[in-house]
């Protein structure tokens, strides 16, 4: 800028040269970004193998290039092949054909309903005898208290006038005493009882009979 024909330069031209510098640098870091960034993908290009897959292609399409060119007075141009070639291809689709799932489709129909009492079978009591301990003596002096009324009396029945103490247990050992002392009526009953967190239980068991001329067995 201090030389003599600088004074004779447009303004536009000054403001050029006096930038010159600065440009020359700005643009010679752009190009050496490019040429770090092509060196690196060379180098992954190289590391990952890929050259020896590209070669291989290279060398599969010069190979049917020399068969072509070596067909190519033997076969007309014009004359059909007899061979198939299957052709990859991938089924494309709009985000605007897709749907929104909504579960309240699939919400079962209905309230929930209770589910029917499970059945208690005599062949289980004998296991849930021998882990609990069963007040048999309570038991025994109801099914006395009930039979002096009564000539006759079920599980469910006793359950009535004694409801059941020990929940479960005092109807396993129900059946447990029915079992040994009593008459099987082939036939099953519902028995109700109240479980340790308070809420009322429901099952059926099979219906078993205690009577009066068997309650000396109990004493």
């Amino acid at each position: 800028m201090s030389r003599g024909f600088a004074s004779q330069l447009h303004a536009k031209e000054r403001r050029f040269l006096h930038g010159l510098t600065r440009t020359l640098l700005e643009q010679g870091g752009m190009v050496h970004e490019v040429l770090q960034h092509f060196a690196g993908s060379l180098k992954s290009f190289v590391q990952s193998r890929e050259y020896l897959e590209q070669r291989r292609v290279t060398q599969l399409l010069k190979e049917a290039q020399r068969a072509a060119l070596a067909l190519k007075d033997e076969i007309r141009t014009t004359e059909a092949l007899e061979y198939a070639l299957s052709l990859t291809s991938s089924r494309l689709s709009s985000l605007s054909q897709w749907s929104l799932y909504d579960p309240s489709l699939e919400a079962p129909p209905g309230a929930m309903c209770d589910a029917d009492a499970p059945p208690i079978g005599l062949e289980s009591v004998a296991d849930l005898v021998a882990q609990s301990e069963i007040d048999f003596r309570r038991l025994k002096a109801n099914i006395c208290a009930v039979l002096q009324e009564r000539s006759q009396a079920s599980i469910a029945e006793v359950l009535v006038w004694f409801p059941a103490s020990q929940g479960l247990g005092s109807v396993v050992g129900y059946m447990a005493l029915g079992s040994r002392h009593g008459v099987l009526a082939g036939t099953q009953e519902t028995v109700e009882w109240l479980g340790s967190d308070d809420r009322r239980r429901v099952a059926r068991i099979p219906a078993i009979y205690f009577l009066r001329e068997r309650v000396h067995e109990l004493v």
